[in-house]
């Protein structure tokens, strides 16, 4: 009988730990560079939520890591890169207000989380996010070389939903 509720109880530890894992994957990546100061330090280590290939939900004020697209790189390879979702598809976003705000859908946003102070926002046009793309901006705007100089980026180079 004692052997019993031992096995049981050590199937249902079992069972409990591997529907832990189930679901979700997560992965760690590095940032390299001060792009998404103050919110992440240059250096640092982040754990993102791994997403499948194409099956991204954009949500505004997400901070994803994505594959870098060959029209946004260079002609070397060059490691995951980490910004801040900032608009949508079906979103028009340009920049900026008289106070250096990012205008989304013609209301300028609070975004707390932005490095002020380290030079101008990238100016940019409006821009509709079309179908199967977001608009990825750096926190620190001053710095990154994000969707303002290179477009939306296609939602299906995005691998992970970091966790902040």
């Amino acid at each position: 009988m004692r052997r019993t509720l031992v096995l049981i109880g050590l199937v249902a530890s079992l069972t409990a730990c591997a529907s832990c894992s189930v679901g979700t994957q997560n992965e760690r990546y590095r940032l390299s560079s001060p792009s998404m100061e103050p919110t992440i330090a240059e250096g640092s280590t982040v754990t993102a939520e791994v997403v499948k290939p194409g099956a991204y939900q954009p949500r505004t004020g997400d901070v994803v890591v994505f594959e870098v697209p060959d029209t946004w790189r260079p002609a070397e390879q060059e490691p995951p890169r980490i910004y801040r979702v900032v608009a949508v598809p079906g979103d028009t976003v340009s920049c900026c207000d008289d106070q250096d705000r990012i205008i989304r859908n013609g209301t300028p946003q609070d975004e707390p989380y932005i490095r002020t102070g380290d030079g101008l926002p990238p100016d940019f046009q409006a821009v509709t996010v079309p179908p199967g793309t977001v608009y990825l901006l750096g926190d620190n705007r001053g710095v990154a070389n994000d969707s303002s100089q290179n477009g939306p980026l296609p939602t299906a180079n995005v691998i992970g939903v970091v966790k902040l």
